[in-house]
């Protein structure tokens, strides 16, 4: 008996040696910044002589009393929510009528669907700022010839239309993800069941709602808790579109960062402003994953 409990201790250590070197990857690539950030935004921090001083909450303070950093929350915010809910409503239409036996050149349908995902972000962040062009941008001459404009739109220079076509952009470029991960949900989808529901004279949609749809809950579910961690951490698109603007009426959380840090040097405010928008990430995903995720796997 303590010959078998011996060999399972043994077993067991080899099991964790085996993960070790990924913990270890994990320590060194998260964890160490993660600290190190916690610990500087308490700080303030003269980075030409590296003195530090402890400043407490005062970092704290100072951000939340910068009116650009509250409006950086609440570009936050719309930036994300616009980006996920058509990022997702689109992805997982187009995913669905992929899916339909009807539609002929779905292999030829599909590369084209993913080019947007694999083109670089700043190739393509530049692509669409010349497309924006006020003077020559095609989408103001195609908007001209059918009549939806009579005059050129500033669409990244104007205060109520740059968050738009910000976000416009990041649909576009994240919708192809939901296509190609809902798709291979509903492929994984039982024919029996779908099979079973229609002897029983269930329509489509029926066969949809009750049958496809609850099978692929949970991907769905992964898909927007992805999307909306990425969106809220996104930096590309709106720093080479806007670089915030115009007056920080697109400055989002994680360029409010980088101008701190690298125009300001101000290491400890920075630090704060990151704590925040980890915390900010953090609640979200937990919230999420408790209510929406956890829900489903209790069914």
């Amino acid at each position: 008996m303590q010959k078998n409990l011996i060999q399972i201790k043994r077993l067991k250590l080899g099991n964790y040696l085996y993960i070790l070197p990924a913990l270890l990857v994990v320590t060194l690539v998260m964890l160490v910044p993660l600290i190190y950030t916690l610990v500087s935004s308490l700080f303030k921090v003269n980075i030409y002589n590296n003195q530090w001083d402890f400043a407490g909450l005062k970092n704290f303070q100072s951000i939340f009393s910068d009116s650009i950093f509250v409006l950086s929350i609440r570009n936050t915010i719309t930036w994300t929510i616009g980006s996920v809910v058509f990022q997702f409503l689109i992805g997982f239409l187009i995913a669905n009528v992929l899916n339909m036996d009807c539609i002929r050149g779905k292999s030829g349908l599909r590369i084209a669907l993913m080019v947007p995902w694999v083109l670089p972000g700043v190739v393509s962040a530049l692509v669409w700022q010349w497309m924006y062009h006020s003077d020559f941008g095609i989408i103001n001459q195609v908007l001209k010839d059918i009549g939806v404009i009579s005059q050129s739109v500033g669409w990244l220079s104007s205060a109520d239309t740059a968050m738009m076509a910000a976000i416009i952009i990041n649909v576009w470029k994240m919708s192809p993800f939901v296509i190609l991960m809902t798709e291979a949900a509903l492929k994984n989808v039982s024919d029996d069941q779908k099979e079973a529901a229609v002897i029983d004279g269930a329509n489509s949609l029926q066969v949809f709602w009750h049958v496809k749809l609850p099978a692929i809950a949970p991907t769905c579910n992964t898909i927007i808790l992805l999307l909306t961690i990425w969106t809220m951490n996104a930096f590309t698109f709106i720093y080479v579109l806007t670089e915030g603007g115009p007056a920080h009426m697109t400055e989002i959380l994680s360029l409010y960062i980088y101008r701190t840090y690298f125009k300001s040097y101000n290491l400890g405010k920075a630090s704060a402003a990151s704590t925040v928008l980890f915390a900010f990430t953090a609640i979200v995903a937990l919230l999420y994953n408790k209510f929406v995720i956890g829900r489903d796997q209790e069914r």
